[in-house]
């Protein structure tokens, strides 16, 4: 009798369904600094209720030149492709604006708008269609029935992982993600 093979694992079906299979995707894609997934679910979430904060930090942890956790789909984001920066510039100057202690003088002001929904759709759809990128390395190696750890090579982190998670994860890019709304991710680490 032949070994079964395992099910392709399925990305979208763990983030959609939540609970435990979702928490243990989100942990193991932050020790594997495989960000894709973790934005593509910050992006369903924006979706739902789209906010100054909640576009900034989208765009500064994963998709600003120089981001702390950007992402591998560099066709779609800046330098490469300036869409994103023309779409967060004026929510850029609204939020100051929204910040400020005085309110601007009328003739500076920045007329304030809702951001829109699907500001970082393309990023999303790129970054799960590529066909070498993570998000399909992802769905060849990962395993639901193992701990988030133990879909790591050697079941551990790296000495690169290990940086990212403690110096650049907990103190910069998760607190931010969390001040912006996200506070799902507080217990990811």
């Amino acid at each position: 009798m032949k070994p079964r093979r395992r099910r392709k694992f399925s990305v979208e079906e763990a983030l959609h369904a939540g609970g435990r299979s979702r928490i243990d995707l989100l942990r193991h894609c932050v020790q594997s600094v495989t960000m894709e997934p973790l934005f593509v679910f910050l992006v369903d979430e924006y979706r739902q209720r789209p906010q100054h904060a909640a576009a900034l930090a989208l765009f500064d942890m994963f998709c600003a030149p120089g981001a702390p956790a950007r992402l591998g789909a560099h066709a779609v984001l800046p330098p490469m492709n300036l869409v994103l920066v023309a779409g967060t510039r004026a929510l850029r100057a609204q939020w100051s604006q929204m910040q400020a202690a005085e309110p601007p003088a009328a003739e500076v002001a920045v007329p304030r708008t809702v951001p829109m929904r699907g500001l970082f759709d393309s990023v999303a759809r790129a970054a799960t269609q590529d066909p070498d990128g993570a998000w399909a390395r992802l769905t060849r190696y990962y395993d639901p029935a193992l701990a988030p750890s133990d879909n790591l090579p050697g079941g551990r982190m790296s000495t690169t992982q290990r940086h990212f998670v403690e110096n650049v994860w907990k103190p910069v890019v998760r607190p931010r993600l969390v001040s912006a709304g996200f506070w799902q991710l507080q217990t990811i680490e």
